[in-house]
């Protein structure tokens, strides 16, 4: 494992001089070039021979150099409201560990759910899971988890145990992520699928149809699969509980926690209620920022912002740069194109059909962000089902389910953030995140399928 950094290092530099070399005839020069640009960062953030941020800085400069984007189109994504919304929660997970509210919260969840270790498990999960419910954004709920979860191993006596880290923490992170992803709302992905559906077909997708036709399979058997998979790499190996005695467990909130109690309180109901008041994520998120700053009252000062990991932005822009890069180079098109023509899916039946169509998806989510993947996919996807007579609503969930598997962090920003907390490796976490995603398109898109038989949406 320690001879994966170099590998990963000279694989991703071949990756680029063969994209800047262009040697295939049948490709464009351009989209060679972006496409060697891509592999090399692909390679080099899961790899990880230097840091995140050094890679994805590089990256940012070389699609300029290359003369693949502007230095306008490639830094845009720093105006754009992913990078404040992440800002937000960091700002807001911050707060948590600063004010001590986030070891009390720790502390109450041992307390109801630390009984046993496999308790606990279920306990961590369906705080996850509902926390979908609750928070739109996946990377505002990692920001504000991984706090009360590393406050819950450090209360277990377990801060050095990397086996425990893992198992305590990827129990809160693969629930909401995977598991939100069967609510419309967990995911930004759906929301795009969603209003790429009625842009395209004038059809609206309503939350509680997402929810009647993808959260019982996807949302809840998924969560139960997490826990399943995350108990058995980790779970499992950990020492049985030792919940400690907590003398100021149950004394009362000072000041500051008390502040920040409310400010969470408000975000939560803000984000919980954005089709209602129609505020944006991220507006409510610097709006929290705000009042945790505040110079008179605020519970954080402007010095301890130092502490916020601002390098990680240039990853999130890189991110979204290459997207664009393989879209306009036409690497994107090319791809689809190519397993369109490999497919013929007339010769299916209507269980074959709509794997099929997850299935197309699937390798577009290795090649950029999986959000940017349900943008690009689903229009080509609708027609495509036009054509085999397919209705729309199937189509779009369909392209859902390949864009709620994620086999390795890149493809996801909140799995990226959660990685800057430092307490798991990248492998523990690829390899959570290849059982599950893979034992989910084995088992659960086929029996997600049958549901939509059974219940008739097909």
């Amino acid at each position: 494992m320690r001879s994966l950094p170099h590998l990963g290092a000279a694989v991703g530099l071949l990756c680029l001089v063969v994209g800047f070399a262009a040697p295939f005839a049948g490709l464009a020069a351009d989209a060679q070039h972006a496409l060697g640009l891509a592999l090399f960062a692909v390679v080099f953030w899961t790899a990880r021979p230097v840091p995140v941020e050094y890679s994805a800085l590089l990256v940012l400069l070389l699609l300029p150099g290359l003369g693949l984007l502007s230095f306008q189109e490639t830094f845009s994504p720093f105006g754009g409201s992913t990078i404040w919304l992440v800002f937000s929660g960091m700002v807001l997970s911050l707060m948590l560990e600063k004010s001590g509210l986030g070891h009390r919260l720790a502390t109450t969840a041992v307390r109801h759910f630390g009984h046993s270790r496999l308790r606990l498990f279920i306990g961590l999960h369906l705080i996850g899971l509902a926390s979908a419910f609750l928070v739109p954004s996946g990377v505002v709920r990692v920001l504000l988890l991984m706090p009360i979860g590393i406050a819950i191993v450090d209360g277990l006596g377990e801060r050095d145990c990397r086996s425990a880290n893992a198992a305590v923490l990827l129990s809160l992170l693969c629930s909401t992520y995977y598991g939100g992803c069967g609510i419309l709302t967990g995911s930004v992905p759906n929301m795009v699928v969603a209003g790429q559906l009625e842009q395209a077909r004038g059809e609206v997708l309503y939350w509680s149809q997402w929810l009647r036709w993808m959260f019982p399979v996807i949302g809840l058997i998924r969560t139960g699969l997490c826990l399943a998979v995350v108990w058995y790499l980790f779970g499992r190996r950990m020492k049985p509980l030792r919940p400690p005695g907590n003398p100021h467990a149950d004394s009362p909130l000072n000041s500051t926690q008390k502040k920040t109690l409310v400010i969470l309180a408000l975000g939560i109901g803000l984000w919980s209620t954005d089709s209602v008041h129609g505020l944006a994520p991220v507006f409510v998120g610097l709006v929290l920022v705000t009042v945790c700053l505040a110079p008179a009252g605020g519970t954080l000062s402007i010095r301890q912002l130092r502490e916020v990991n601002f390098p990680f932005f240039f990853y999130l822009a890189a991110l979204f740069s290459i997207g664009s890069v393989l879209e306009s180079s036409g690497v994107t098109a090319a791809v689809t194109d190519h397993l369109l023509l490999q497919l013929e899916l007339a010769q299916y039946g209507w269980l074959g059909k709509h794997l099929a169509l997850t299935a197309i998806v699937l390798p577009l989510d290795f090649l950029m962000d999986i959000a940017a993947v349900a943008g690009v996919a689903t229009p080509s996807m609708l027609q495509l089902g036009e054509l085999h007579g397919i209705a729309h609503t199937p189509v779009a969930m369909s392209v859902a389910m390949a864009t709620s598997l994620v086999f390795l962090p890149y493809q996801s920003a909140p799995f990226m953030v959660a990685l800057t907390f430092n307490r798991f490796s990248l492998g523990q976490l690829a390899l959570c995140m290849l059982l599950i995603s893979t034992l989910s398109f084995l088992l659960l898109c086929p029996l997600n399928v049958l549901y939509w038989r059974v219940t008739g949406l097909i």
